[in-house]
């Protein structure tokens, strides 16, 4: 058992070698945006092997794929893994590193072996592990996004509110911080005050979006103020209470 401690060891140090002291920090090159947020659950697994991959493109298809610090036993095979984020559909990853972990079982599903990929962006502001099979082989493309957006929007029902105010705004610079903000479409009614928001889907992550226009809705008795704002490939109504002023920030 020692010996099989040992390779496994010695394998994710030879995969896992920049700046993750023995086999790999604590943070894992955790964002400031993911450092704001509380504590994340974490969870030990059983590590199976770590090898290094040719480095290659991809990229997601949803925007709720989750991703993920890990912190790697030095004498022993097991990582521990906490959720960081969840990653944007309009977006390249790069893929250097792989790792296969078993997860013990639990009341309600089995033990199973799961494998994960180190990924990050080229300009390195979004990095971790993300589950491999969530991932899709090459380049973000416009159009990958714009059809993922079209599916989901014919999936989700639109709700419609009573229109309180509309205006435009001065353009301004928006992002966001400890949220992952949705963003809709917005169909006014032509003969009364009504507007039919439908869910398209999350603000890509680390972007500076532009807001132009706000409305205020009559929502659950309370008046809700969203803002139409592009930014990345999205473009759309957000919650104005979900956005901080100003441009995005690495520090953020």
């Amino acid at each position: 058992m020692m010996k099989k401690v040992a390779m496994i060891a010695a394998a994710a140090a030879m995969v896992l070698p920049l700046g993750m002291g023995a086999i790999a920090p604590a943070n894992d090159g955790l964002t400031a945006f993911a450092a704001a947020k509380p504590a994340a659950k974490k969870a030990t697994h059983t590590l199976i092997s770590a090898k290094a991959m040719k480095k290659a493109a991809y990229h997601v298809k949803t925007t709720n794929v989750a991703l993920y610090s890990a912190k790697f036993a030095a004498d022993q095979p097991k990582v521990t893994m906490a959720k960081k984020g969840v990653l944007g559909g309009s977006q390249t990853y790069y893929a250097t590193k792989k790792i296969v972990v078993k997860i013990k079982a639990t009341k309600t599903a089995k033990a199973k072996k799961v494998t994960y990929a180190y990924i990050k962006t080229a300009n390195g502001k979004i990095k971790g592990w993300v589950a491999f099979s969530k991932l899709t082989a090459g380049r973000f493309k416009a159009a990958d996004g714009k059809a993922d957006i079209n599916k989901a929007a014919d999936k989700i029902a639109g709700k419609t509110y009573t229109l309180i105010s509309a205006k435009n705004l001065k353009k301004t610079a928006f992002h966001f911080k400890d949220n992952h903000p949705a963003f809709y479409s917005g169909k006014f009614a032509a003969d009364q005050a009504k507007v039919t928001l439908t869910k398209k889907g999350l603000l890509p992550e680390s972007t500076t979006f532009y807001a132009t226009k706000t409305i205020t809705i009559k929502k659950a008795n309370k008046h809700v103020k969203y803002d139409y704002v592009k930014g990345g490939q999205a473009k759309g109504w957000v919650l104005a209470s979900q956005l901080t002023a100003g441009q995005f920030k690495a520090a953020d």
